[in-house]
């Protein structure tokens, strides 16, 4: 009987070895995974190779034109809402939402 009593100790270590490999592993997030991670800003490309962070929820007309006289455009500037041209503020949104993707450009102004 003694034999028994040893398989069925071997046996229950195995089952704890086994519960322990067993460990469940966090999936991957962020931008590697390709899920879209919701975050508390927006990443606005201001022109000339430099960018601005602007939380969500912020006014989105006077947020930009405080971006555009930031970068010293004097008043004459393009903004694109995830590649489409804003021409008209009144057609904007009322603010910036998480997943924007927004330009400012410098508005040649010819003649």
């Amino acid at each position: 009987m003694p034999e028994r009593d040893d398989e069925e100790t071997r046996d229950d270590v195995m089952d704890e070895v086994e519960e322990e490999d067993e460990v469940e592993e966090e999936p991957e997030r962020g931008w590697a995974s390709g899920e879209r991670v919701r975050t508390d800003s927006v990443f606005i490309d201001t022109g000339r190779g430099q960018t601005a962070e602007v939380q969500v929820g912020a006014p989105f007309a006077e947020t930009l034109e405080r971006l555009a006289d930031e970068s010293h455009y004097g008043g004459y500037f393009r903004v694109f809402l995830n590649g489409s041209e804003v021409v008209d503020p009144a057609d904007s949104p009322p603010t910036i939402e998480p997943g924007m993707r927004l330009v400012i450009t410098s508005y040649d102004k010819v003649g």
